[in-house]
């Protein structure tokens, strides 16, 4: 904990000294979410209560805080990037027991350089920050983490500049590490280097965005471990809407996992796939919109259907946000019995948020939840309750 603290008050200091003089060379980003929770269950007739510090917005760590701490350092065209995440959360023991523990990992650090014209982008290192990611709001993915420590790997980008009709576009490849082992006494070739190398494609142009990536995975990996088959990532976005009716946009993302696996996938790791439809209208004073997503375990036959609405209102323009979201969920899980195949769950959740100076927010936020989420038996037939008081700073 006091390496924790000593690296925070470290970058305030950086942060101060930058503003003053290396912020054209020296760039630190940084990140603290946390907050107080508190939650009553209703499980079968048995009240269960839990309270914590976290801050449960879906976006903060495993178990609901994080501390991220960003440098970036750029000149003439040669750059190093760099980021420390911490979060709290669980292993089990011995299966019994489950102890919680405190980790600084690195998310990314790698080297890169521009050359022609800043043309050809080339990367080296813990790669990270992908531009072929698939964002969030819902889910953000990209393809070049293995689940290794150290990984490291090699990024080309071609961003052609030759004709003003194809400026914002990207094309690259990624030279990754191996996900997996190989079985033993198996041999390696030098061909096998490239079997799980990443594909991708993004443009950034005034009318629509998209991105989307591929990573093949190797027949060298051992059919006994988890394999994860072949990847792809996407995102797309429309951006002639809001031309027409100003503050409309519609936006699409998503992932498929475990494609073209063959025999070597296990059974606990089956294929599945995850899309999100974002349909947003934000003019001045309010924003309203729904957001679609829908996931499919092909192996298993277990299809999720959610849909989530939501308002929220200006009432001090950029200072006082409240509103509601509300969720849905269906689902079929390829169960024989109608008890045990279908099942639901929904919630409604208000929310008042204090927005301070653009990077620091306070919200306090309810919410009544019922059914079994993502079709876990153990929240069965629950009914909760909880309340989360979330502080966010960014920097």
């Amino acid at each position: 904990m006091k390496k924790l603290f000593a690296i925070f008050f470290t970058g305030i200091l950086l942060t101060a000294g930058s503003a003053f003089a290396l912020d054209d060379i020296i760039q630190l980003s940084g990140e603290i979410k946390t907050g107080l929770f508190l939650e009553q269950r209703e499980l079968r007739g048995e009240s269960l209560s839990n309270t914590g510090i976290l801050n449960n917005d879906g976006d903060s760590g495993e178990e609901g805080n994080r501390i991220r701490f960003g440098v970036a350092l750029n000149t003439k065209g040669i750059g190093v990037r760099t980021r420390f995440s911490q979060d709290n959360f669980k292993y089990r023991t011995n299966g019994i027991t489950d102890t919680r523990i405190t980790k600084i990992k690195v998310d990314f650090a790698y080297i890169y350089g521009n050359l022609f014209n800043s043309q050809l982008k080339i990367s080296a290192g813990l790669l990270g920050e992908s531009p072929w990611n698939t964002g969030g709001p819902e889910l953000g993915k990209e393809l070049e983490f293995t689940g290794l420590a150290p990984v490291t790997g090699i990024r080309f980008e071609w961003k052609p500049t030759f004709s003003p009709h194809i400026r914002g576009l990207n094309l690259g490849f990624v030279l990754n590490r191996a996900d997996e082992g190989k079985p033993v006494g198996a041999e390696e070739a030098f061909g096998d280097l490239f079997m799980e190398s990443i594909l991708g494609i993004a443009w950034e142009h005034k009318y629509f965005a998209f991105r989307f990536a591929y990573r093949f995975d190797r027949g060298l990996d051992s059919p006994a471990a988890s394999t994860t088959g072949e990847k792809l990532v996407y995102r797309v976005e429309e951006r002639l809407l809001w031309r027409l009716v100003p503050g409309m946009s519609i936006a699409a993302n998503g992932f498929y996992q475990g494609i073209n696996a063959g025999g070597n996938r296990a059974r606990s790791d089956p294929g599945y796939g995850q899309n999100w439809l974002y349909i947003d209208y934000a003019p001045e004073y309010f924003s309203t919109g729904l957001n679609i997503g829908y996931r499919d375990e092909f192996e298993y036959n277990i299809q999720k259907l959610e849909f989530r609405p939501y308002f929220y209102y200006n009432i001090i323009s950029n200072h006082l946000i409240a509103g509601l979201m509300g969720g849905m969920e269906i689902g079929y899980n390829g169960g024989k019995s109608f008890e045990d195949t279908f099942y639901n769950f929904w919630f409604i959740e208000p929310q008042v948020k204090a927005i301070i100076n653009n990077n620091f927010y306070i919200a306090l936020v309810y919410r009544f939840q019922s059914g079994a989420y993502g079709n876990e038996k153990s929240y069965k037939d629950q009914a909760t309750n909880w309340v989360n008081l979330r502080l966010s700073f960014e920097f």
